[in-house]
């Protein structure tokens, strides 16, 4: 009986390895839960070209846009857990929870986190026409308008959108929110001039920001961007204990085997080490954020509670 045990524990032990050391023999797919040309889509895009050098077999990336992201995540909730099928998470997975009052998963008990990529701060943009060149006076604007102003967000429940709804209530603001799906086309009635403000990530900004069609206002991060270094962030101006950073990782569906979760947190790290990748990053003023899975449990655990209190405070619901 002892003989068997031992043999039977060998063999797992072979399998285990064994699947870690071939895995992956067929592409990988990571889904994605904003439309092509967001941030987080371009991120993952630089991303999955190392991965793909790496892996050989290809990485497919498979955008499922609605529903504040639970599209998506409920798709890869139902994946079978080999490894396969990714969820590219964002801020939306960590607010709806508590944002939404029931979800076709569990945010916690659903999903297995296996890496950040990355984490990027936000700029508060106005329309070239807009009369307000700063702060001070975007503020004096937005709380003696005509009539509410309308802004726009990547969509309902995400970290723009609470975000401004935070700043809104900060600063006593009268604001309309005018959600869209995914944060490309938020950014296209911006330049356009249909609303007139937007808090944007800075990945989803950058490509507009010396084209004269929209004008930076001041930036969410602790240290000002180096795309806007003549731009002030909220903090230099006094507005303290407000963060409306984005970020993007990577989870799995639960009941992915550990040595699975292990090797692609390890892949992703190597990837984020790459110069290309961190260069494209770079351009887009986005941050690689290398973890190890217990380092991006532990993020995700904050932002849980950080999202809670966010959805509580500025009394936000799903539309």
């Amino acid at each position: 009986m002892k003989f068997l045990i031992a043999f039977f524990i060998l063999i797992s032990t072979l399998c285990g390895a064994w699947a870690q050391t071939d895995f992956p023999n067929k592409p990988i797919t990571l889904v994605v839960a904003s439309p092509a040309g967001g941030a987080t889509d371009k991120t993952v895009r630089l991303l999955a070209k190392q991965l793909q050098l790496k892996w050989k077999n290809g990485v497919v990336i498979e955008n499922r846009v609605g529903a504040s992201g639970n599209i998506a995540s409920a798709y890869v909730a139902k994946a079978n857990p080999d490894g396969y099928t990714l969820l590219v998470s964002a801020g939306p997975f960590a607010i709806n929870p508590s944002l939404f009052k029931t979800l076709p998963f569990d945010t916690k008990k659903d999903f297995v986190p296996i890496a950040q990529i990355s984490s990027f701060a936000s700029v508060l943009l106005v329309h070239e026409s807009f009369p307000a060149k700063t702060l001070n006076d975007f503020i004096a604007t937005a709380k003696n308008p005509k009539e509410p102003l309308a802004y726009a967000s990547a969509g309902s429940g995400t970290a723009q959108h609470l975000g401004m709804e935070l700043l809104k209530s900060k600063l006593k603001l009268t604001l309309n929110h005018v959600p869209y799906k995914g944060g490309a086309p938020a950014m296209n009635d911006l330049l356009a001039g249909h609303v007139k403000v937007m808090l944007a990530g800075m990945g989803d900004a950058s490509p507009h920001l010396n084209s004269g069609r929209v004008f930076p206002l001041v930036t969410t991060g602790k240290a000002r961007s180096a795309l806007l270094p003549n731009i002030p962030t909220l903090q230099e101006l006094g507005i303290l204990d407000f963060d409306a950073s984005g970020w993007c990782g990577l989870h799995a569906p639960a009941g992915t085997p550990p040595e699975l979760i292990n090797k692609l947190n390890q892949d992703v790290m190597a990837a984020l080490a790459d110069p290309a990748v961190r260069q494209g990053m770079a351009a887009m003023d986005v941050e690689p954020r290398p973890t190890t899975v217990p380092e991006f449990k532990q993020f995700m655990d904050s932002q849980y509670l950080k999202w809670k209190e966010a959805v509580e405070f500025s009394g936000a619901k799903a539309d």
